[in-house]
């Protein structure tokens, strides 16, 4: 059960963490930064929710790329939002969709109270 403070505040260790990334993204060149507070947007927007291992992932790509000195289009290709799409897709690999954790959350709750197999049954039932 989470404390009052983490119910108000949030989890202080996800600040600590998201604060740490955005030191680094204010270090990066004014042209790097832009296409990263734009994809983050678009993240943000557009993504299931924007973690702390796809920023990071994305800073990492960032960072490399300033430092070998490559153009931001180089490295984004020319369609950002297929690179955002596929950024999305690469880090929720093996990870549960919103919506996959909510049907398994309906189901088990469902489960629990003997009534079987809820999802199914009533697709099933519409058919």
């Amino acid at each position: 059960m989470k404390s009052l403070f983490e119910l108000i505040i949030g989890n202080l260790d996800e600040k600590n963490a998201y604060r740490q990334i955005n030191k680094r993204a204010k270090a990066l060149p004014r042209n790097y930064y832009a296409a990263y507070k734009k994809i983050c947007n678009y993240l943000f927007c557009y993504g299931e929710g924007c973690s702390m291992e796809m920023l990071s992932e994305l800073l990492d790509l960032l960072e490399s790329g300033a430092r070998d000195q490559k153009k931001v289009s180089k490295l984004l290709g020319a369609d950002v939002a297929t690179f955002c799409d596929e950024l999305i897709s690469a880090v929720n690999t093996n990870k549960k969709t919103r919506r996959d954790k909510l049907n398994q959350e309906i189901e088990e709750y469902f489960s629990k109270r003997g009534q079987g197999d809820v999802l199914s049954n009533e697709k099933n039932q519409r058919r």
